[in-house]
Formats: C-alpha cells, sequence, structure tokens
C-alpha cells in the first residue's frame, strides 16, 4: 500500500491528460474534428484544413493556435507509444521497454524514493543484458551502484561497480567501432570518385573493425563489422566474400557468438541473395530468393528492397515470364505508393527494360518510354543509372527507325563516354556504347555491326562486373541487349526489302 501510495502522489505532477489527445466529447470540438480528418487523409495541406475548419486560409490566427496545440498534444502522446502495435521488431519493443524503465527509476531517483528504485533498474539491466543495450545497461548500472552506495551495502556495491567498469570498457570498444562505421557512411556518400580513392584503405579499416568486436565482444562493434565488410566487398566487387561473411555470420549466431535477438536475419537473407545475383551464380541466387520471399512481409519496404535482386536475377535467367508476375506483385501492392522516389524511379526502370522483351505480351506495361527525354547529358539525380537511361533511349529510336534522332545521339554518347566513363571500373558501359555508336556510324547494318563489332563484343564478355561502389547498374546484362539490338536491326532490315 506504502508503494501505491507513493506512485499515487508522484504522479498528481505529472503532465494534465487535457495536454494529451484530445478526449472525445458528445459534440466534435476542433482538435478532435482537426485530429479525426487528419487520421482519415482528409487534408492536403494547410489551406485545405483552415478553410474546412474556419473558412479561410493556413494564415489564420485561430488555425495556428490550433494547430500547435494539436502538434504539443501530439508529441505528448509519444511518450505513450506502445510498439507490439506497430510492424517493429521484438528487440526494438524491448529496446522501448528498457528506455522505460529507466525513465521511472530516473523519476524515482530524483524523488527520493530509492527503495523504488532498485527493482525498476533490475528490470532495466536484465532487458539490456539480454539484448545487448550497452547505453542502458550502464544506466541501470549507474542507478543500482547510487542505490547500493547510498544504502552501505558495501559487497553489492563492489560487484555492481565491478561491472559497470566492464560494461563502459566495452562501450568505449563499441563506440570507436560504431564511429569508425558512421565516419566511412559519411565518406562514401561524397561521390564514386571519392569511394574509390577510399577503397584501398578499407582492409585496415575491416582488420580494425574485427579487433574491436573481439574487445567489446558487443552486437554494435559486430554490427559494424559486419556492415563496414560488406561495403568493403561491394566496392571491390569481391562478392563471394560477401556470400562467405553471410554464412559466417549464421555460423556465429548459431554458437552464440552474436546475439541472436539482435541479429537481422531478414537483412542477411537479402545480402545472399544479393551476392549470388553480383557474383553471376544465377539458379543458386533464384532458389534463395524463392526461398527466403515468405520471410518478407508484403507491407514492409523491406519486400520491394528483396524484390529488386529476385526481379534482377530472372531477367539475367532470361525467366521473363516469372520477371513479368514479381514486377505485377510489385505494381498491385498498396505500399508501392509509400517507396521512396528513387525507389519508384527503379521500378518503373525495371519495367520499361522488361517490356523490351516481353513486347505485346506483357500486358500490365504501361507504353510509353518515360526515359526518352528525362535525361539529355547527365544527372546527378539517377547516379548509376544513367547509362541505363541512355541505352534505353537509343532502343526506343532505333525501334521507331528515327535515324535522325539516333545520328545526334551519338555525339551525346561519345560526350558522355569521354566525360564520365573514364575510369577502369567503367569498362563494361563504355565497351557497350561503343557498340552503340558502331550501330549509327555502320549504317544500321546487323552484318556489318556483327563483324566489326565482334572484338568490341568479345572484350564486353572478359571484362568482369563492377561493385556497386563504382555503380553504373546493369538492369539487362549488355551481352543480352545486344542480341536484342540484332534481332531488331535484323526485324528491320527484312521489312526493308519486303
Amino acid at each position: 500500500m506504502d508503494e501505491l501510495k507513493t506512485l499515487a502522489k508522484l504522479v498528481t505532477y505529472t503532465n494534465n491528460i487535457r495536454t494529451m489527445l484530445p478526449l472525445p466529447r458528445m459534440g466534435k470540438g476542433k482538435e478532435e474534428l482537426f485530429y479525426s480528418n487528419l487520421l482519415c487523409g482528409k487534408y492536403s495541406n494547410d489551406n485545405d484544413a483552415a478553410q474546412d475548419l474556419y473558412g479561410s486560409d493556413s494564415g489564420d490566427v485561430r488555425y495556428k493556435m490550433l494547430k500547435h496545440r494539436l502538434r504539443k498534444k501530439l508529441f505528448n502522446q509519444l511518450l505513450f507509444a506502445n510498439y507490439s502495435r506497430f510492424s517493429t521488431s521484438d528487440f526494438y519493443q524491448k529496446e522501448h521497454e528498457c528506455f522505460g524503465l529507466i525513465y521511472k527509476a530516473n523519476v524515482l531517483l530524483r524523488n527520493k524514493e530509492l527503495n523504488l528504485v532498485l527493482p525498476v533498474s533490475s528490470k532495466a539491466l536484465n532487458i539490456a543484458r539480454e539484448y545487448e543495450l550497452t547505453n542502458l545497461a550502464i544506466a541501470a548500472l549507474e542507478f543500482e551502484a547510487f542505490y547500493y552506495s547510498e544504502a552501505g551495502l558495501h559487497k553489492k556495491y563492489l560487484k555492481t561497480e565491478k561491472e559497470l567498469r566492464l560494461v563502459l570498457r566495452q562501450k568505449a570498444f563499441e563506440r570507436e567501432a560504431v564511429s569508425i562505421l558512421q565516419k566511412l557512411k559519411v565518406t562514401l556518400s561524397k561521390s564514386i570518385k571519392v569511394r574509390s580513392e577510399v577503397l584501398p584503405t578499407l582492409q585496415d579499416v575491416i582488420k580494425r573493425l574485427f579487433k574491436l568486436w573481439q574487445l567489446s565482444k558487443t552486437f554494435e562493434a559486430f554490427n559494424a563489422y559486419y556492415k563496414a565488410s560488406m561495403l568493403l566487398y561491394e566496392m571491390s566487387g569481391d562478392f563471394p566474400k560477401i556470400t562467405e561473411l553471410t554464412l559466417l555470420s549464421e555460423r556465429w549466431v548459431k554458437e552464440k557468438k552474436v546475439n541472436s535477438r539482435r541479429f537481422d536475419a531478414n537483412f542477411n537473407r537479402y545480402i545472399l541473395v544479393y551476392a549470388h545475383l553480383r557474383a553471376k551464380k544465377l539458379q543458386e541466387g533464384l532458389d534463395y530468393a524463392q526461398k527466403f520471399i515468405i520471410h518478407f512481409s508484403e507491407d514492409s519496404l523491406n519486400w520491394f528492397a528483396f524484390m529488386e535482386n529476385y526481379y534482377l536475377l530472372s531477367v539475367y535467367l532470361k525467366n521473363y515470364e516469372l520477371a513479368g508476375n514479381l514486377l505485377f506483385k510489385v505494381n498491385q501492392n498498396p505500399v508501392l505508393k509509400k517507396i521512396s522516389n528513387a525507389a519508384k524511379e527503379r521500378w518503373l526502370l525495371y519495367e520499361t527494360y522488361l517490356s523490351l522483351f516481353l513486347g505485346k505480351n506483357y500486358q500490365h506495361f504501361k507504353a510509353s518510354n518515360p526515359f526518352v527525354l528525362s535525361l539529355p547529358e547527365y544527372s546527378k539525380d539517377k547516379q548509376g543509372y544513367n547509362v541505363a537511361i541512355l541505352i534505353l533511349q537509343f532502343i526506343y529510336f532505333l525501334q521507331k527507325d528515327d535515324t535522325e534522332s539516333l545520328l545526334f545521339r551519338i555525339e551525346s554518347l561519345k560526350k558522355y563516354i569521354h566525360t564520365h566513363l573514364k575510369d577502369s571500373f567503367s569498362s563494361r558501359s563504355k565497351l557497350f556504347l561503343k557498340l552503340l555508336i558502331l550501330v549509327v556510324t555502320e549504317d544500321f547494318d546487323p552484318n556489318a555491326c556483327q563483324k566489326k563489332g565482334e572484338k568490341l563484343y568479345n572484350r564486353l564478355i572478359q571484362e568482369p562486373t563492377p561493385g556497386d561502389a563504382y555503380a553504373e547498374i546493369e538492369i539487362v546484362p549488355y551481352e543480352h541487349l545486344w542480341d536484342f539490338i540484332m534481332k531488331v536491326l535484323v526485324g528491320q532490315k527484312v521489312l526493308s526489302k519486303a
């Protein structure tokens, strides 16, 4: 009873319930009406809301005050977020619970209710240990150390203080590992040129991260090593190493060297399929994709990311019927509108390419080519897909037999090669664009193109695909596109003789 009396007294100092969400009333007040209309998506902008609520525009003082009050209440309500109702992992729910316990322990401590602190902080510490939440473990241990110190419990204090020093040491190594990964990500986000300059230094970075993981033995340190290693192997095009690391990580989880409650098994599955795609182990990769897809919820953004690799594997294997079915599923998914604009553009690009090979058999395709005029020269917004778009533009005009537009594009292709494909990692793109130029210079004669393009084509076959750090993405292998272009030229030659 004493505990309940203490808590009852403390909560009288909490925020008034009226500072939380608007309470239901017999007749809806402005706040509740505004809130319910926001939930049902009635307003697209401030002017819509102000017009509906006050018959004015967003500059109305009454609307501004209403918006301010509701905003404050919504933020206050976040303190009571129920993570079990979100589409979040068990880890995030437990982390949220642990944060809540730490918050409660702090309120009790500041109000001198020391006898109530220990049971709460002990619960937090158990969760922090189980999920390797280093920061929260430190906070819980500090509460316990303070309590034992104030209570004069010498042995318990020394035991807690010893564990606290150990966790603080782990945190120092963990923080260094996380900082290295964060700095690496910032550096690699600058440009393709910077990323290529950083590549030679990454082996030493990975070695340091592995050592930090061994020293700290925390999940965050492992995760820094894992993510940085993935970046290195992807940049260097060493996709077999990615496969090796994904399988090794699964083993470490089973051996309890990596916390199974924190390890993102779905990301590991995603990256395993991706590595098989890039390593050209296509059938094995497709088998993995078909096996793993059940682990990805269709109402999650991760499903779309996984489907990209699944789709590309089917295209690379020339299984265009499967690719069409996968694209149809993507387009039918209502969550599509929530993915990033860049991802939406990629899917539109994939669809446009697939239409080349399915033609009239792909009934779901939107017939227009949205990329024909979108990239006259070079676009940083579409970095990594510029060549793919240039190729689409070329094929579009080729299929229309628009020789004038193709002649005009020759200079653009030459300029693009000279300006943006100077490095060795762009060799495949450079070779393929030269083949496109050859099509025009040889006056669209398929026999002449095959004969004079044989040397370039053989070099293309022998040239390895670069890592994503250098990023000109082949949505369809260039070899397949060259075969397609030859068929178009042969078909046009037959028609011209008819």
